[in-house]
């Protein structure tokens, strides 16, 4: 299953297609919103999910509250801040500290002219010291302020005529909204003043039941508000104290008189409920929209966890487009988010011109999808958000690759640069420093030396210091490089006894210690080389001499069996000394290519578990014969009763057999031969130990080498390759070897590593 999941998810078909139809969905799911919040637009409906998913109707809606809300401002404005024409034409709403008049005269000072739609008014000028006053005042000063007003009386009463006139139109075009809404009705007081589109006689107030006649209406008077309906009653996405919040600002007004009546008939309600109804099909349409944006979130999900998988070898992989910079990926990204947005408020722009018949969301969209498949510059505006929605998703995909390949910083243009220009700029400044930190004092005190020089003798004073510095101290450190010198061409010469004399312990005395010493390890290292000639001018000796030895004894044999012929009663006694020597010529000649081998690391080495002390009880077992004639007696100490090691069994069955054969043939007879067996940590430790029989003149290096034996006189029949081979066979089975030689008390060990 998880093979044939990974195929599909390696499919590039798939893939592909997931990418178009990520695209697809998302501006699907973009025209729809888009749509959706346009037909809202067009019914001044609200955004809530109350009145969006409940079936309330227009009376209890929230859009309702929000158009008492708005026609109790209206009415402040009009009755309690314009009042009338004539309270407007008065000046009464102009205050030369204060607002709009206020603004026009700092103006006029601060920018030397006020511009109107009509003309630009120039202020005259005006001296800056006030009659009677001794020092220079400005615009913040009350009497300079009023002087400036009084000398530019004329200007400010054009201003005031301009601010009236606008005043006079704010005021009339705000009545001649109210009175262009049909079915609403309004009547408000402030004791003096009247604003109503009802048919009234001066004197007369009209009664509450002209207004409560009708299906929704607010009446305030004597400092309380009576509504239908109330903001309790309406929906709950409504703040059900917006009542008593809007008596307070009435109230706030501090008139008694206020009184101020509106309602909404029959007519408006009717028109109002069927705009109001009209986007009802938002909820089977939402789904649907939910259902698209879900596809391309998922899909996304999917592109996002399939891109840059692993492959076999356990690589990211990578595309031609992730070698581009990040930072160019990232603005391609920016202004594909920033493009879209652009687009969508442009799209929105271009909704606004357009309207839906019959009242339906579904034929609204419908009916949109037709016009723009009918319009090329509808038809460019999608086409425009699929490229920007594929550009944007083509390196969103390719930055989650680069950050699945831990590449998404080092791909960058400033990573670049800072690797190869700042880092390595840095880089060659703090090695040098580094190079003077961690140097040797000889070259900090160089350094310190010649800084302090520089900026000493660049002083007339100091100068001559430096100077003197520089007379006493060359001399002493010119003979000590001379003498260092001296000291290197004896060396050179040959002469490596020859030492430098050394009387401090300054820079040039230490040099001369080390070649001193480099100096004696050469004369040892000459002294071991003559060594090492010496042990190969014996092992040549030793060769041939056990190589000869036999020999001889076979030619000497054979020409007494010519000469005295094969019937000689000696014959049978010949033949047997021959076929003894040559079985001695022969298993020579098998240590010595044995040794070569065990030498060289040619031989095939498999380590596997082996019990050791088993593999010695089986060596006494075979070697038994041979130890009962030498009255050797063998004991073993041991503190458990199996010992595993990691070595190969054939191998390591050689070492033990060839130690015991050492111990057989050099052992003094009827001794004692002990073989220790412990454990070292992660190792085990096999030790035998046993009295030699001829004195051991002979080092435990030397002893090692190839043919030297402990028997100089080399009389026994040993080859003197056991303990080379038993060395190079534990070596080669990743172990340690070692003899340890106390006087006639000779000690074989072996070391080898314990299983994990």
């Amino acid at each position: 299953m998880d093979i044939r999941l990974k195929k599909f998810n390696d499919n590039l078909a798939v893939r592909i297609l997931a990418f178009v139809l990520c695209i697809s969905t998302f501006v699907g799911t973009l025209v729809g919103l888009q749509a959706t919040v346009m037909a809202f637009n067009q019914a001044n409906r609200s955004f809530t999910l109350n009145d969006l998913f409940q079936d309330n109707s227009y009376l209890y809606s929230a859009d309702l509250q929000g158009e008492f809300e708005n026609q109790v401002h209206n009415m402040i404005q009009l009755i309690c801040y314009y009042k009338s024409e004539d309270y407007i034409k008065a000046g009464n709403l102009l205050n030369q500290n204060d607002g709009e008049l206020a603004e026009a005269i700092n103006s006029l000072y601060y920018n030397n002219a006020y511009i109107t739609e009509a003309e630009t008014i120039i202020p005259n000028e005006i001296s800056a010291v006030i009659e009677g006053a001794d020092q220079i005042v400005d615009f913040g000063n009350p009497a300079f302020r009023q002087a400036f007003i009084a000398a530019n009386k004329d200007q400010i009463d054009i201003i005031k005529s301009n601010l009236i006139k606008k005043q006079l139109r704010e005021f009339n075009q705000l009545k001649d909204e109210l009175n262009r809404i049909e079915g609403f009705t309004y009547y408000a007081t402030n004791g003096t003043n009247v604003i109503t589109n009802l048919q009234v006689k001066d004197t007369g107030t009209p009664k509450e039941s002209v207004f409560e006649k009708n299906p929704a209406y607010l009446i305030y008077q004597n400092g309380k508000i009576t509504k239908f309906p109330t903001s309790m009653e309406a929906s709950a996405s409504v703040n059900p104290n917006m009542d008593q919040e809007l008596e307070n600002r009435l109230f706030g007004q501090y008139n008694d008189d206020l009184k101020i009546y509106f309602s909404f008939d029959e007519q408006y309600m009717t028109a109002a409920e069927r705009t109001y109804q009209s986007v009802s099909g938002i909820r089977n349409w939402l789904p649907g929209l939910a259902g698209c944006a879900l596809i391309c979130f998922l899909l996304f999900i999917y592109l996002a966890v399939t891109t840059g998988r692993r492959d076999e070898e356990g690589n990211r992989k990578l595309y031609k487009i992730d070698r581009i910079w990040t930072e160019v990926q990232l603005v391609f990204i920016i202004l594909s988010i920033g493009g879209g947005i652009a687009l969508a408020a442009e799209a929105m722009y271009s909704y606004h011109r357009y309207s839906y018949t019959n009242g339906q969301l579904g034929i609204f969209i419908v009916g949109y999808a037709q016009y723009a498949f009918s319009k090329p510059e509808i038809i460019m505006f999608i086409a425009a958000a699929g490229l920007l929605a594929l550009v944007g998703l083509w390196f969103i995909l390719s930055c989650i690759r680069l950050l699945k390949a831990r590449q998404f910083i080092k791909n960058s243009f400033v990573y670049l640069l800072w690797q190869r220009v700042v880092c390595k700029i840095c880089h060659s400044l703090g090695s040098k420093l580094i190079d003077i930190y961690k140097g040797s004092s000889l070259v900090k005190k160089v350094m310190f030396l010649a800084a302090a020089g520089c900026l000493l003798s660049a002083t007339v004073f100091l100068a001559p210091v430096v100077l003197l510095v520089i007379l006493v101290f060359t001399p002493k450190w010119v003979k000590k490089f001379e003498a260092i010198q001296n000291g290197v061409d004896e060396v050179k010469n040959g002469n490596l006894a020859y030492k430098i004399e050394v009387k401090g312990d300054d820079e040039f005395d230490q040099l001369a210690r080390g070649i001193n010493e480099i100096s004696e390890a050469s004369n040892v290292a000459i002294q071991n080389e003559l060594k090492n000639q010496r042990l190969k001018t014996d092992l040549i000796s030793n060769v041939s001499h056990d190589l000869k030895t036999p020999l001889t004894s076979m030619v000497t044999y054979i020409d007494l069996l010519k000469s005295e012929g094969l019937t000689s009663e000696n014959a049978s006694e010949y033949l047997r000394i021959i076929d003894e020597k040559t079985n001695r010529l022969r298993q020579l000649t098998e240590d010595l290519f044995e040794a070569a081998k065990a030498s060289s690391g040619a031989m095939p080495v498999r380590l596997e578990k082996v019990e050791l002390l088993s593999l010695i009880h089986q060596g006494l077992g075979e070697m038994d014969q041979s130890i009962q004639y030498s009255g050797l007696d063998f004991i073993i100490n041991t503190e458990k009763e199996k010992y595993y090691v990691v070595a190969d069994g054939q191998l390591l069955w050689r070492v033990v057999e060839n130690l015991l054969s050492n111990v057989i043939k050099y052992a003094a007879e009827n001794s004692r031969v002990y073989i220790d067996i412990t454990e070292q940590g992660t190792s085990i430790m096999l030790e035998m130990k046993n009295i030699s029989k001829q004195p051991l003149n002979i080092s435990s290096d030397e002893l090692m080498e190839r043919f030297k034996r402990g028997d100089e006189s080399r009389t026994t029949e040993g080859s003197g390759l056991g303990l080379a081979i038993a060395k190079d066979l534990v070596r080669l089975q990743k172990g340690w070897f070692e003899i340890v030689i106390d006087g006639d008390l000779f000690k074989a060990r072996v070391m080898l590593n314990k299983p994990q």
